[in-house]
């Protein structure tokens, strides 16, 4: 049954002709109804990005339901990197205003494949989400419908968290109401982080490796204001908040590279 989803997700991938494109998103039915408008229209050998935006310009997807509807889209990633694409997948819709989602089914193999049941007003609109994982270094080579919900085929083999700032060795002010913060360590061995004196730190500091594989922790239920960390081998990407709150360093915070 592996050996089976994966010679399917492979055939899948290959396909290349916007014709097929088509068909795979609206179905069968319906791309049937237009397809002589669609092939004298549309140039055979358009990407999946402008099949998209052809289709959306004519009126042939509808995305949009009469009310709120429980789906169920699915999501295959070919680089199988289950911590780094789940939170592509869930960065991405977010993004683009989708909250109430959870995951129903999960298959990790030479593939990573996730089911979400999703309550929601329309399916996910394809063109903004290609676009916002295009962000976050990945590519979407294909949606496939399948009876009324739709598979989605993603290439993160350049995964990147988009919004990571670099070190250097300026002095950098950083704000996020979010209250935490990513940054890229950009070769530097140590870091400094400090807060406003009118904040109250809890350092909660996470270094992961480029897998998003934890490398080391730092917690601490003490106050401080500033603090230097050495930043351990192969971190590519380190995560800062507070131990308790994102109030506590609501004024945000500042932080330099050291060599």
């Amino acid at each position: 049954m592996k050996i089976f989803l994966f010679i399917i997700t492979t055939i899948v991938l290959l396909f290349g002709n916007s014709y097929q494109f088509a068909k795979n998103i609206l179905g069968k039915k319906i791309f049937l109804t237009y397809k002589n408008v669609i092939k004298s229209s549309l140039d055979k050998n358009a990407s999946l990005k402008d099949t998209l935006i052809f289709l959306e310009n004519n009126g042939f997807i509808n995305l949009y339901f009469k009310k709120i509807k429980t789906i169920h889209p699915t999501f295959i990633f070919t680089n199988n990197n289950p911590i780094f694409n789940t939170k592509t997948l869930y960065d991405s819709l977010k993004d683009m205003g989708y909250y109430d989602f959870y995951p129903i089914h999960v298959y990790k193999d030479n593939i990573y494949q996730i089911t979400l049941e999703m309550n929601a007003q329309n399916y996910i609109n394809p063109l903004d989400f290609l676009k916002n994982l295009q962000k976050r270094g990945c590519k979407l080579k294909n949606i496939k419908k399948i009876n009324s919900d739709f598979t989605y085929y993603i290439d993160c083999s350049n995964e990147k968290i988009p919004y990571a700032v670099s070190l250097s060795d300026n002095i950098q002010a950083l704000h996020n109401i979010k209250g935490i913060y990513w940054i890229n360590p950009n070769d530097f061995k140590k870091i400094y982080i400090s807060t406003s004196k009118f904040d109250f730190w809890h350092p909660y500091v996470v270094f992961y490796d480029k897998n998003l594989n934890i490398l080391n922790i730092i917690s601490t239920s003490n106050l401080e204001r500033k603090k230097i960390l050495n930043i351990p081998q192969n971190t590519a990407y380190i995560k800062i908040s507070d131990t308790f709150t994102k109030e506590n360093i609501k004024r945000g915070i500042f932080i330099k590279g050291l060599k």
